[in-house]
């Protein structure tokens, strides 16, 4: 099939010369089998990445409502292909065909190592729960104990579900950030409290905390941001990487840290929290990044 397409104004010639007329150009396209046996696509493949948005026909006959392809698009359709092969989504497929094309591939680098990562996080999620299965063969974490001294925090609560957690971290440290640095900048790593039990079955109150100087009064804040002052004491940890953090596989570290207390006869003394002594964003999946801890006394 043939389609002739008009192509805007025809160029006038000299200063001041106004363009009539319509230039007419005769585009080549092929039948949807056609292109289908070009591009090794099938019809149902072609009539769901056309209503998806992802490959629309260049014409569809409105008498008959056959499609039509043109040539260029069979280099978009290829690279589908490539993409579904990494099972990428067809909703971020569409992200890819609609960026410039030096940018499509940090797209499909950052699609890889999102898949990397949760692939990641799933093969510590199995080990956790082989673990559980297996008898005898458990391998507990490391729990170790520090000294800390007391610190003041700048604080914002919440009541949140496991899969609300990591938003609320993200966005309220970037709404505590400024406030500390107004106070004199931080004095220690984020810190995220557990006021009450964050399950499948119900959310609970998560504290997030940035240390700052001593002397900060709760006057110096305003709501929804709060001071918090813990007193020093003793800590019990164990040190976890950036795959560890994720939910569930997160809960083997405080069943280890608890089970751990139990056995040296010591009790808790103030809440669980997660202390993330390094970045957490850009940290490698096997990275260590965080310390589940539970302050106790003796």
């Amino acid at each position: 099939m043939r389609l002739t397409l008009p192509q805007g104004p025809a160029a006038g010639s000299g200063r001041g010369a106004i363009a009539t007329g319509i230039e007419e150009v005769t585009v080549a396209l092929m039948s949807s089998g056609s292109f289908a046996r070009r591009t090794r696509l099938s019809s149902k493949a072609l009539r769901l990445y056309a209503g998806n948005g992802l490959l629309a026909p260049a014409h569809v006959d409105p008498g008959n409502g056959y499609r039509y392809y043109d040539d260029g698009q069979i280099a978009d359709a290829r690279l589908i292909i490539l993409l579904r092969g990494l099972d990428m989504p067809l909703g971020e497929i569409a992200h890819v065909l609609a960026a410039a094309a030096d940018e499509r591939p940090g797209l499909v680098a950052a699609y890889r190592d999102g898949v990397e990562a949760t692939q990641l996080a799933q093969r510590h999620l199995a080990s956790y729960v082989m673990s559980h299965l297996t008898r005898g063969e458990d391998r507990p974490m490391n729990v170790t104990t520090r000294s800390c001294d007391a610190m003041t925090y700048v604080t914002e609560k919440r009541r949140v579900d496991p899969a609300g957690i990591p938003d609320f971290i993200r966005s309220s440290c970037a709404r505590l950030a400024p406030v500390a640095e107004r106070l004199g900048g931080w004095a220690g790593p984020l810190t995220t409290i557990y006021r009450s039990p964050v399950n499948d079955d119900t959310d609970g109150v998560v504290e997030n905390a940035i240390p700052v100087r001593s002397g900060v009064r709760p006057a110096d804040v305003t709501a929804p941001t709060s001071i918090l002052v813990e007193p020093a004491g003793e800590l019990a940890y164990a040190r976890i990487t950036q795959a560890q953090v994720q939910y569930p596989q997160i809960l083997q570290a405080y069943d280890e840290v608890y089970a751990w207390l139990a056995r040296e006869g010591l009790t808790p003394s103030l809440p669980p929290r997660e202390i993330y002594f390094a970045p957490f964003d850009d940290a490698h999946p096997e990275a260590e990044v965080c310390d589940i801890a539970v302050p106790f006394h003796r």
